[in-house]
């Protein structure tokens, strides 16, 4: 008999053509992809906010033992944040 420890984390997609995702995408550079990982973003998803997935590093490297962030996506990460922040809060 096989028993969870917690339920199943709920899947979670956005619009492809969210104006966020549009403006991620444009300060980042980047387009944006589907992944297959945990996240937390469904349940906040559930709360009513517009919601992506966008961080630093290489997912390679995250969640590993000796886990590290190359100090070069650290500038780059904050004008990204700061240009959303801007562009959404202010």
């Amino acid at each position: 008999h096989l028993q969870h420890l917690h339920e199943p984390i709920p899947a979670y997609a956005c619009a492809d053509d969210s104006e966020l995702v549009r403006e991620a995408e444009r300060a980042s550079g980047r387009t944006a992809e589907s992944v297959n990982y945990c996240t937390e973003a469904p349940f906040i998803q559930q709360l009513g906010c517009e919601t992506i997935v966008l961080g630093p590093g290489h997912i390679a490297q995250a969640h590993q033992p000796d886990e590290y962030l190359d100090l070069s996506f650290v500038k780059p990460t904050t004008s990204v944040l700061q240009h959303l922040i801007r562009r959404f809060c202010l």
